[in-house]
């Protein structure tokens, strides 16, 4: 068991903060679980990013004029997946919390590996009663350590995690069971996928795979969300990224062509040509002409 009861600089610690400091803090196996307190002196705004994992647990009322620029407003416990960005604004005030970080290998090995759990959504209200009874475990023990402490904090932390996937597997399913329409966080992740790699193969399978569906599924729920099916989707996007790149004059239309998915020009002619009424070389000379 990997123990360290001393972190030098804490992860996710807020750095505009007129002043910090670690009451309680104990490190076991990947877990870093500490008490902490901050104040700001005056009114700050700017942005803040989780550089890990992150949950906290408000050992005292949220202060409700300090609070990331989000439509929810914060609550007694908050997750955030590292990477999670948001702006924010503080006032003077203090702030006392429990927090409950991750070394990135641990990390890696709770969120990232299954489909089920990868890209969680940062949550400023958590409202799981088994998540927030963890928290308190957590907080009681680093204030008052007791026998075998290091292996406490761990089985709580794990029981935590599993507590909090569950939460979100959960919420996600039954949002998709009730509308029959596609998670917003699928959708997205659908989205970005598809818009990162127009110019490789986009396979159903594949992209089922991408955010854990499956393809009948995928093709279902996708056409009940957006309205279209998902191959009309990525040819809408193709096309609407081949018009951006044809308005540019140096790039050749071959070129074009490979970008955004078409096997040859002689595709992507076709393709262009039935959703716009124009070949790419028409659309290129029109546009030209509209700019000059």
């Amino acid at each position: 068991m990997q123990t360290n009861p001393i972190l030098a600089d804490p992860l996710c610690r807020p750095r505009t903060a007129s002043k910090f400091r670690v009451e309680n803090q104990i490190y076991v196996n990947g877990f870093h679980v500490d008490i902490r307190r901050f104040s700001w002196e005056e009114n700050w705004d700017g942005t803040f990013e989780a550089d890990a994992y992150y949950i906290d647990y408000s050992l005292g009322p949220r202060v409700r004029e300090t609070h990331f620029i989000h439509p929810d407003p914060p609550g007694e416990t908050v997750f955030l997946p590292k990477g999670s960005r948001f702006r924010a604004h503080c006032t003077p005030s203090a702030h006392r919390l429990l927090c409950l970080t991750f070394d990135d290998e641990r990390a890696v090995q709770l969120f990232e590996g299954d489909e089920l759990t990868s890209d969680l959504p940062p949550c400023l209200n958590l409202r799981e009663p088994r998540v927030r009874r963890a928290l308190a475990r957590l907080a009681e023990e680093v204030q008052n350590p007791g026998f075998a402490q290091h292996v406490l904090v761990e089985s709580v932390a794990l029981l935590l995690v599993v507590d909090l996937c569950r939460h979100f597997r959960e919420r996600r399913m039954s949002s998709e069971t009730m509308n029959g329409r596609i998670a917003d966080w699928r959708l997205k992740r659908l989205q970005d996928c598809i818009h990162q790699s127009l110019g490789a193969s986009l396979s159903l399978a594949g992209l089922a795979a991408e955010c854990g569906m499956s393809p009948r599924h995928l093709n279902r729920t996708f056409k009940a969300t957006v309205g279209k099916t998902l191959s009309d989707y990525i040819a809408e996007v193709r096309i609407a990224e081949a018009k951006r790149q044809l308005a540019r004059r140096d790039t050749p239309i071959k070129v074009i062509a490979g970008k955004c998915g078409f096997q040859n020009a002689s595709a992507f002619s076709a393709s262009f040509h039935k959703n716009t009424g124009l070949t790419p070389k028409q659309f290129r000379e029109t546009q030209l002409r509209l700019m000059n």
